[in-house]
């Protein structure tokens, strides 16, 4: 699908989840901007497109998340335990939407207390999924990828892509992969592929246990500054 290339800005020095239901932004670790939609598992098929005319091209995430005092917000997955799959259904956009940058953010002070990951795509929101797995794999190759902690929880974005026709990455802000949490330890990229763009988390439970954290999911719209709107995923991990 033909898509505007964004201008992807320098990944090595950007620094990039504020109650339960919050819409404002989060605060986050330091990091060193991880180009986190580089699929190690998964491999996009770069197709032509014209030159964008810069005038057009959307305003980038900023470092910090964006906070935003309004916006459509809703919680989609409700504090419980994804065993098995769960899937938070969209009608398919067009164009299809893009991941643009990622966010980690802690949250101690709200009961419940919380470590929230949020995804902020453009053009709509995709359908997504969730799901306790004894290993998160990667998307083509069914390789486990490499987590710190030792609970895993995977999210899937279908009919989304984090690549632009040339197969470059589109995430133009992302924390480094070692998060550092209490509980949200770290995540990965298990693939940008065909449609599917596929994340793990790496969480720490209790040691020799066979505790699982409850999760909750929501997503909401944050207007860009400039007339656009991010369309925001986010995933909510409950600490104990």
């Amino acid at each position: 699908m033909s898509r505007r290339r964004l201008r992807i800005i320098g990944l090595g020095t950007v620094a990039l989840f504020a109650g339960a239901l919050a819409v404002g932004g989060c605060g986050q670790p330091d990091d060193n901007g991880t180009a986190a939609g580089d699929a190690q598992d998964g491999t996009a098929s770069p197709s032509s497109t014209d030159a964008a005319d810069p005038s057009e091209l959307p305003v980038a995430p900023p470092a910090d998340e964006p906070t935003a005092t309004d916006g459509d917000h809703r919680v989609t997955y409700d504090w419980a335990l994804p065993s098995d799959q769960v899937t938070i259904a969209h009608q398919a956009a067009a164009p299809t939407p893009y991941l643009v940058a990622i966010y980690a953010g802690d949250h101690p002070e709200v009961e419940p207390p919380y470590q929230r990951l949020s995804f902020y795509f453009r053009e709509g929101f995709p359908e997504y999924n969730l799901q306790y797995v004894r290993s998160v794999e990667g998307e083509a190759t069914g390789t486990p990828i490499s987590l710190e902690g030792n609970s895993f929880l995977r999210v899937g974005f279908v009919s989304a892509q984090a690549h632009d026709d040339s197969g470059a990455t589109t995430i133009t802000r992302a924390p480094e992969e070692t998060i550092g949490f209490q509980n949200l330890k770290s995540y990965g990229s298990a693939g940008d592929f065909e449609g599917h763009v596929t994340y793990g988390l790496g969480l720490q439970v209790a040691p020799d246990s066979d505790q699982i954290l409850p999760v909750r999911a929501g997503e909401l719209e944050k207007p860009d500054g400039e007339g656009g709107v991010f369309y925001v995923v986010y995933v909510d991990v409950q600490s104990g």
